[in-house]
């Protein structure tokens, strides 16, 4: 998967995460608005959501990197089956 899908992927988790907890913490009183910033509770919020989509396309990325070095070895020790 290349680079470009990585950053969509990670942009939406990082939307999704942060406008769930976001929402969250509205209704409970902690922020009135959206998170910002400003805010402890906004900093933490786009922190946590930032840290959760940073994970996401860091596992997509060494699966990725996985996937093309079990590909390689395959094609290296069985050739007759992997033209490349």
């Amino acid at each position: 998967m290349g680079w470009i899908s990585r950053r969509i992927a990670g942009a939406i988790v990082f939307s999704i995460v942060a406008s769930i907890l976001g929402a969250y913490a509205v209704s409970r009183g902690y922020i009135t608005g959206e998170p910002t910033l400003s805010t402890a509770c906004g900093a933490s919020i786009l922190g946590f959501a930032f840290l959760v989509s940073l994970a996401v396309t860091t596992h997509m990325k060494r699966k990725a990197q996985w996937k093309k070095a079990w590909d390689d070895y395959y094609a290296y020790w069985y050739p007759q089956y992997y033209r490349r």
